[in-house]
């Protein structure tokens, strides 16, 4: 694992705490609302239709990138099933809201562990 760093790690966390949220199902009810979780990683904390630039920003490993950029994928294909000016519920209710809760869990197991890894050895 190369890790790049961090040259902005408060939208690291800003980025951690989006994808997590989106990762848990469980917390996706009649009150969330993805808006603000899919705007900090399409523009935010990254680009995640376009990470790499984000490499030692962001995002600590060409991994991390490449699962950024599997989700980014899945929100442009969410993003563009949904009506416009969408509510929380149309979200949540898309066909296409699984895939991006599948991969941010994947990118969440990710972000964590190298997390914990830089943590423990810095």
């Amino acid at each position: 694992m190369t890790d790049r760093g961090l040259a902005l790690p408060a939208l690291r966390h800003q980025l951690v705490t989006a994808v997590l949220t989106l990762a848990a199902p469980g917390l996706q009810d009649a009150g969330f609302d993805p808006a603000p979780h899919l705007a900090t990683l399409l523009t935010d904390a990254c680009d995640a239709t376009a990470p790499a630039p984000w490499l030692g920003h962001t995002l600590r490993t060409a991994e991390e990138a490449a699962l950024t950029a599997d989700l980014g994928s899945a929100l442009r294909t969410h993003l563009a099933t949904l009506p416009p000016d969408p509510t929380p519920t149309d979200h949540l209710r898309a066909n296409t809201w699984h895939p991006i809760t599948t991969t941010a869990a994947q990118l969440a197991r990710v972000l964590l562990r190298n997390d914990h890894h830089h943590a423990t050895t810095a």
